[in-house]
């Protein structure tokens, strides 16, 4: 099931595809790979149990393109953090190009990519804006950045101190992100409590520097059976749930900030810079544990919030996060 070589050293892009039951959209993001100006030295797609027809369409494309495919079953189901983690392991190319089954490339993506990265070396990845498209691949009219409130001044923002926007938001997307391979030298795997391209982010922005583009070289697909990302189940229910949901989503989150600040005490050298980070992720995660503890009585829980608001400020991602607490019910 591949016409990969055994090449253990490839100079360019390997394209990573997690697949789970995509058959529906996964032929036309295909497509829009074999198109590309500058097409990847391998293809690496890891399959998790999928029941459709991935499998026989992932076997057409390595049938009929000119680089390498190689796909991987996994021999019972991962989740998607742990098959991309799988997969990402798997790539031999210098550089690693993340990939959605569901979305489409612009046919430039990844020389324009590439070429930022070719042009710092102390660039660790790059990641750039995507237009959202719907079930049918037409433009709603939207772009990623805009969606995530990510705009020019905080664009700026995160250029100047990536690593303080991270402790608010996500900002990077893995579907539209590059990286050098060597990023993954520094961690042994992507704890279970993070999504793929969160940990990434902060691995890139750790050990090297991350650079991002406002160009829109990914059409980003909007549908109600994706898995992560803007339109996802996880994203979706943020407005409408309980806030005993709410609470259990913020207990959630410290135990992944956890994970985090253990990798800082373990992987990291030490510095002044560190520290400081180290003392932010700490009071991150004691921000989202008072979150988790908030009373249920709204009117208690009024009170307990004006002490928080610096906090809210400086480690929620919008100001509308507290108005979320206050409200919901």
């Amino acid at each position: 099931m591949t016409n990969a070589s055994n090449s253990s050293t490839l100079p360019g892009v390997s394209v990573v595809l997690c697949t789970s039951n995509g058959a529906r959209f996964l032929e036309e993001q295909l497509r829009s790979i074999e198109s590309q100006t500058r097409l990847p030295v391998e293809f690496v797609a890891s399959d998790d149990q999928s029941s459709d027809r991935t499998l026989e369409i992932l076997e057409g494309f390595a049938a009929r393109v000119s680089f390498p495919v190689r796909i991987l079953q996994n021999p019972f189901r991962l989740g998607s953090t742990r098959n991309f983690d799988r997969a990402i392991r798997q790539a031999r190319g210098e550089y690693v190009a993340l990939c959605d089954q569901d979305d489409l490339w612009v046919n430039n993506k990844l020389e324009r990519l590439l070429t930022l990265l070719e042009h710092d070396t102390g660039l660790g990845g790059v990641f750039s804006d995507a237009e959202l498209v719907d079930e049918k691949s037409v433009l709603i009219g939207r772009s990623l950045f805009a969606t995530h409130s990510f705009l020019a001044k905080r664009q700026k923002a995160f250029v100047s101190d990536p690593m303080q926007m991270l402790l608010q938001r996500d900002v990077v997307t893995g579907a539209t992100l590059l990286f050098r391979t060597s990023i993954r030298n520094h961690y042994d795997s992507i704890p279970s409590s993070w999504v793929h391209d969160g940990w990434l982010a902060w691995m890139i922005a750790l050990h090297s520097r991350i650079g991002l583009t406002t160009e829109r070289l990914t059409h980003y697909r909007i549908h109600p059976n994706q898995q992560l990302g803007v339109g996802s189940p996880r994203a979706a229910r943020g407005d409408n749930r309980r806030f005993r949901g709410l609470r259990s989503e913020y207990a959630r989150l410290a135990c992944q900030w956890r994970d985090l600040l253990s990798h800082l005490f373990t992987s990291t050298p030490q510095s002044q810079e560190l520290d400081r980070l180290i003392s932010g992720v700490r009071r991150k995660i004691a921000f989202l544990d008072r979150r988790s503890t908030l009373s249920s009585h709204r009117s208690l829980r009024a009170l307990q919030l004006v002490p928080m608001l610096s906090s809210y400020r400086r480690y929620a991602p919008t100001m509308g996060s507290l108005r979320d607490d206050l409200l919901s019910t």
